[in-house]
């Protein structure tokens, strides 16, 4: 599966994201808190 890395801007921030899987199927969102990053999820990204 390839992961897709992104950003989108909101509010003037640029927010960075990964982005993985079928489109047509659900959206599940991993949120992470500080100091942590998306790439705590780089392996369960794959297996989800």
């Amino acid at each position: 599966m390839t992961t897709h890395y992104r950003t989108a801007q909101i509010d003037g921030l640029n927010v960075f994201y990964r982005q993985a899987g079928d489109p047509s199927a659900p959206t599940l969102v991993l949120l992470h808190g500080f100091p942590t990053s998306s790439i705590a999820y780089q392996e369960l990204i794959t297996d989800l």
